[in-house]
């Protein structure tokens, strides 16, 4: 003690350096000469109080520490209490937060008060102060201290730091120098290292919170359902779209088996034994009276001994499944009543028609010739009806070979065919429930298919081949056909059940040749449309070009129209669109002639009009009317399919 005193007041005091100093801490020394350098006064310490509001931010900023730290300074003061001591907790700035100590030192000493601020600045050489430059354990003895006053106190103090790595407070506890044990810092490390594990750990506890609360946020809102389920196969969470998908409630699915849900226990054995994930299998369950039907993946949970603790599974409804294939593959109607163009009696009648029946469920048939338009109209029927949110199914019968037009219309079960893909497929219907399914040249329908067809219409539901389970669907149908179905009844190629079936509502398309007016109209249309897409300014129609188009009868009817303007305008390329410009065999008719054609073609047309006219007459009966003409019937039959001549009463 004595020889510490000389040291202090041969360089404190005087300013001088000699053996006795050398023996000094260099760390003391090192906060002496910061001191002396400052021209702190070595006799009596600064008092430096922070106002109440201060005191209170810093605690309030300090709150975290001050919860973990205070069981260990209780539990540091039980150790030195009633021997003089004081055990304080500091901020980074050697701010006093929390203090515990005996009644007789904290009334001798009373600058130990929280907001009392003990930095070097302010009070020259103390632990405290010392831990806040050095960030290191440091014990000041009595006569280390830079300022006399207090030479009678010993301070043991240790910074504390947050786990990524910043000094966030000092752990302290002083008391008489007489009293101080050898182990006392030591106590006070062992405490600080302590406070620090606990905010380590509290910190982890945080992380951990933290990533479950993500994780379970992600859970709750995606919009596939997901189900955890333990190493037994026992359900350990499910999120609201799982419970939706499988009807059941949030309060009772904890603990069950996923086996007796799924009525399945090879896919989880699959999942748990083997360690194997698997893919989009398709799952037809009952439940609550009602047909219950998604797509199930799961895959096994590997803990870090290797070893499956349990499995996750994602289940998507297989009607939002269809929904996104749909998207994907483009499987909706683009147009709408507004883009059938015409002015003509016979379109509009056409239009009005199919306007009045659109929001019925019934079965249409779409009658017409070849490129009069009917799928537009199938489209149009579709967007103005109640299943317009749904998908817009199309499929050309007479285009898929025979032996495969059933696995597309109604789908096929894994393995029920060679050839058949993996997991099975969905049909056509299947892919448009809940919308329309457009049959387009129903008439070409193999026979053997039209009875599963009319099966299908009746039951409103479908089997895939190779399965057994009927799965219910919500379609409006429409057809369409460029044939006389009735004739193809009466020759045995069409079911007579299937057609009364399909016809409940019949809309004749008109050929462009019957729509008076239309050509002109309609040239123009396309003539816009075709310029802008080929980038060319619009082109208007010569009236030698006109003359041609009116005069021709358009047996491709607006398709071949549109075909003849975008001809026209790659020709023209933004020029008014002459006779030049247009195929040859509607050159020859710029004069004004109206095509009359070859002698056969002439006598052809005049056979046509000769049979309309004699079947109005007769009112559309048959047997009259080829008994007036002086023909069979079946002749007769074969003549209006022939012509296109749809008799009216059907």
């Amino acid at each position: 003690m004595e020889f510490q005193y000389q040291a202090w007041e041969t360089f404190v005091k005087k300013g001088k350096i000699n053996e006795a100093t050398s023996l000094v801490n260099p760390i003391i020394m090192a906060s002496w000469t910061r001191c002396k350098n400052r021209n702190q006064n070595s006799d009596e310490a600064a008092s430096l109080q922070l106002p109440q509001e201060e005191v209170h931010r810093r605690k309030e900023a300090n709150r975290s520490l001050i919860k973990v730290a205070k069981p260990f300074l209780e539990e540091l003061y039980s150790f030195v209490k009633g021997s003089g001591f004081v055990v304080v907790l500091l901020d980074k700035d050697a701010c006093i937060l929390e203090i515990l100590g005996d009644q007789d030192i904290l009334q001798r000493f009373k600058h130990f008060r929280v907001g009392e601020i003990w930095d070097e600045e302010t009070k020259g050489t103390n632990a405290m102060g010392v831990v806040k430059i050095e960030k290191i354990p440091v014990q000041v003895y009595a006569t280390e201290h830079y300022v006399l006053a207090n030479h009678c106190i010993t301070c043991s103090g240790a910074p504390i730091f947050a786990p990524n790595g910043e000094m966030i407070g000092i752990l302290d506890v002083s008391g008489d120098f007489n009293k101080v044990h050898m182990h006392t810092l030591g106590m006070v490390v062992a405490a600080e290292k302590a406070i620090e594990n606990e905010l380590r750990l509290k910190a982890a506890n945080a992380e951990v919170i933290k990533s479950y609360n993500n994780v379970n946020a992600i859970i709750e809102t995606i919009s596939e359902g997901i189900i955890s389920f333990d190493e037994n196969g026992r359900i350990t969470n499910m999120n609201p779209v799982a419970l939706s998908i499988l009807n059941m409630d949030h309060s009772n699915y904890q603990g069950k088996l996923l086996k007796s849900i799924l009525q399945n226990e090879d896919i989880l054995h699959y999942i748990l034994k083997s360690g194997r994930s698997i893919f989009d299998h398709e799952f037809i369950l009952e439940k609550n009276h009602k047909q219950v039907r998604f797509l199930f993946s799961g895959q096994p949970i590997i803990d870090h001994t290797k070893e499956i603790c349990g499995g996750v599974a994602i289940i998507r409804e297989i009607k939002n499944v269809h929904r996104l294939i749909n998207q994907m593959v483009g499987a909706r109607a683009l147009f709408t009543f507004r883009d059938i163009i015409g002015e003509s009696e016979s379109i509009k009648n056409c239009i009005r028609i199919a306007l009045d029946i659109a929001d019925s469920t019934s079965s249409i048939i779409l009658q017409g010739e070849s490129g009069t338009g009917k799928e537009m109209f199938a489209q149009a029927i579709h967007n103005a009806s109640s299943f317009s949110h749904g998908p817009f199914i199309a499929i050309n019968c007479g285009a898929i070979p025979r032996d495969l037009i059933e696995s597309e219309l109604f789908g096929y079960e894994d393995g029920a065919f060679t050839g058949a893909r993996r997991g099975g497929r969905a049909g056509k219907f299947e892919l448009a429930n809940d919308g329309t399914i457009f049959l387009d040249e129903i008439g070409d329908m193999p026979f053997d298919t039209q009875v599963s067809l009319l099966r299908v219409l009746q039951e409103k539901q479908v089997v895939r081949i190779g399965g057994y389970k009927p799965i219910p669907i919500n379609v409006r149908v429409i057809a369409a056909t460029n044939k006389v179905l009735k004739e193809e009844v009466r020759k045995g190629n069409f079911r007579e059940d299937l057609f009364y079936r399909l016809s409940v509502i019949n809309i004749n398309v008109p050929p462009l040749r019957k729509r008076e007016g239309d050509v002109l109209l309609l040239a123009k249309y396309y003539l816009r449309k075709v310029s802008v897409m080929l980038g060319f300014e619009a082109s208007d129609l010569e009236p030698q070009a006109a003359n041609s188009l009116e005069n021709y009868d358009w047996p491709g009817n607006v398709r071949e129209l549109a075909n003849a303007m975008e001809r026209a305008v790659n020709l023209a390329k933004g020029k008014n669109i002459k006779l030049e410009h247009l195929p040859e065999h509607l050159q020859k008719l710029g004069n004004g002639a109206k095509n009359k054609g070859t002698s056969k073609e002439c006598l052809e047309e005049l056979e046509k009009e000769v049979i309309l006219n004699t079947l109005e007459s007769v009112d559309w009966n048959i047997s009259k009317g080829s008994s007036i003409l002086g023909i069979a019937r079946n002749t007769l039959y074969r003549k209006m399919d022939k012509y296109g001549i749809v008799a009216k009463n059907y």
